[in-house]
């Protein structure tokens, strides 16, 4: 192209600038020159400032003088003193997770988790639980009172010392004391003991008193004496009566209830009296005398004794041969007109009630033994 300087002409053009170094200073010797620090002048000269200079340190932070310095210092050693101790390494336990591991676990998962010793050690609270909000949880409201309703007027009794507290017959109280013994060589029907952790009260087995004022079971015996209250013991005093052969080993997993012999005695009467007579053996002396009884009659005819002889009170314990009662005693509920007539319907039995019928025969069954 025209214009367009030859490529090889610059080249030579450069070398030959290479090249041109003057030749008439290469024999000279350099001039000597002297060292600053011998210099009178030295000291007194003042560096005359660049332009430059001045330029590049407006770029540059102002170095800051020695005194400020030594107050930093100062400064920084007295911020070091007023700091608080580095503390001593924790001690770290390893221990489970708590709550459920994830589904689908990572395959990283590590079941255990580092925790302080003293964490380890605390006992966790209860897992569960609401937002106590301020303040803290409150405590709920008081445990209502113990009561029970006597009649079917809807008569509500207070319950204290395991039984329902009732109007006192004053000529009562001279036959039985507050823990349930009896006085005047007055004896019970039934067994009676004491129960760990209830003092020296005298209590019952719920169906022993039952079978012997003539119920099958202890269901009625407190249905239709809504005076008695029925406690159920826990597995500590159920254990205590096993041991104590009150009750069989069989029965540890069984729920066992149990009456004050004082309230018993203050709702039978003389019924529950070894050889018990009207009036005499009652508690309620006024009641019996309301009533029409005759003093000194014999409260059951059918309880066989002989005076002089140990009286057997395993008569009325299930595992002695307690079934035995109920062929003798009178039933429990009376029966209208002295028997039960009942009439027996034919049913057509197919494949669609055969079982039916099969339990309702079974039933009748049952029921007339």
């Amino acid at each position: 192209m025209a214009g367009r300087r030859s490529g090889r002409a610059a080249a030579k053009r450069a070398a030959a600038a290479l090249e041109s170094t003057p030749k008439s200073f290469a024999d000279l010797e350099d001039e000597p020159m002297p060292d600053a620090g011998t210099s009178p002048l030295g000291s007194k000269r003042q560096q005359v400032p660049d332009p430059d200079d001045e330029k590049d340190e407006d770029h540059q932070p102002k170095e800051e003088s020695g005194d400020e310095d030594d107050a930093a210092d100062a400064a920084e050693k007295d911020d070091e003193s007023v700091k608080e101790p580095t503390p001593p390494p924790q001690l770290m336990v390893r221990r489970k997770r708590l709550g459920r591991p994830p589904k689908n676990r990572p395959p990283d998962w590590d079941n255990m988790i580092s925790v302080p010793a003293d964490e380890a050690n605390t006992p966790r609270r209860r897992g569960r639980g609401g937002w106590r909000g301020r303040g803290g949880r409150k405590g709920g409201p008081a445990a209502p009172k113990a009561e029970q309703v006597i009649d079917q007027e809807g008569t509500v009794a207070e319950i204290a010392n395991d039984e329902c507290v009732l109007p006192e017959d004053p000529e009562g109280e001279t036959k039985v004391d507050k823990l349930g013994n009896l006085q005047g060589g007055r004896d019970y029907r039934c067994r009676t003991f004491t129960v760990t952790g209830r003092g020296d009260r005298l209590y019952m087995l719920s169906t022993e008193p039952a079978r012997c004022v003539g119920f099958r079971d202890s269901y009625l015996f407190f249905t239709k004496h809504r005076k008695l209250y029925k406690i159920i013991v826990d597995d500590d005093e159920k254990r205590d009566m096993i041991e104590r052969d009150i009750i069989p080993h069989s029965y540890k997993g069984r729920s066992i209830g149990i009456v004050t012999a004082r309230s018993v005695f203050r709702e039978f009467g003389a019924r529950i009296i070894v050889g018990g007579k009207r009036i005499i053996d009652d508690y309620s002396v006024a009641q019996a005398r309301a009533d029409g009884a005759v003093e000194g009659q014999l409260a059951d005819p059918d309880d066989h004794f002989v005076e002089g002889e140990p009286y057997n009170k395993n008569q009325y314990v299930a595992w002695h041969g307690a079934s035995a009662v109920y062929h003798t005693n009178v039933p429990s509920v009376p029966v209208p007109n002295g028997k039960i007539e009942s009439k027996k319907r034919k049913v057509n039995v197919n494949d669609m009630n055969w079982m039916l019928e099969h339990a309702r025969e079974a039933r009748y069954v049952n029921f007339q033994l």
